[in-house]
């Protein structure tokens, strides 16, 4: 009798721990499981991450080196690409004290005036403060030749 009780015991201790494991077993690969997603997810959100500051970088870099901001309105990139050529002839004028060269200036200067109130009427948020920041920039820019000249 001890031996048909102790075998059963045996029998049931041995019954639990293979449902015990096959359950740990589970749970093991549920966890591995989402351990995984959780890596592709995180890789993905970095992958994009790093997309967009790339981005970012290749466009600071390039308004470093032209000096002139991207837009993505076709006539406000035009725009600013005709008022840099403004500064660098007004800043030519400026250097050379080109009197007449600086006079037919003021015409172009009021022209540009005129067709920054049309090209505003389109911007969009984030156009708008780079054209802004732009032109600040551009501003100072003439003042300082304007005084050169008169200096």
């Amino acid at each position: 009798m001890k031996k048909l009780i102790l075998g059963s015991a045996l029998m049931l201790a041995f019954s639990v721990s293979f449902v015990s494991c096959k359950e740990a077993t589970d749970k093991a690969k549920e966890a591995a499981e989402t351990v995984e997603d959780n890596a592709k997810e995180a890789a993905d959100k970095v992958a994009d991450e790093t997309s967009k500051a790339a981005e970012e970088v290749k466009e600071t870099a390039t308004e470093m080196v032209d000096g002139i901001p991207s837009f993505d309105d076709a006539a406000v990139a035009e725009y600013v690409k005709t008022y840099d050529e403004y500064v660098s002839e007004y800043k030519e004028a400026a250097e050379s004290k080109d009197m007449t060269a600086f006079a037919a200036l003021g015409t172009k200067g009021q022209e540009l005036a005129t067709k920054s109130q049309e090209v505003m009427k389109n911007l969009s948020a984030d156009d708008a403060k780079k054209l802004t920041e732009y032109l600040t920039a551009k501003s100072k820019e003439l003042q300082e030749y304007a005084t050169k000249m008169t200096n």
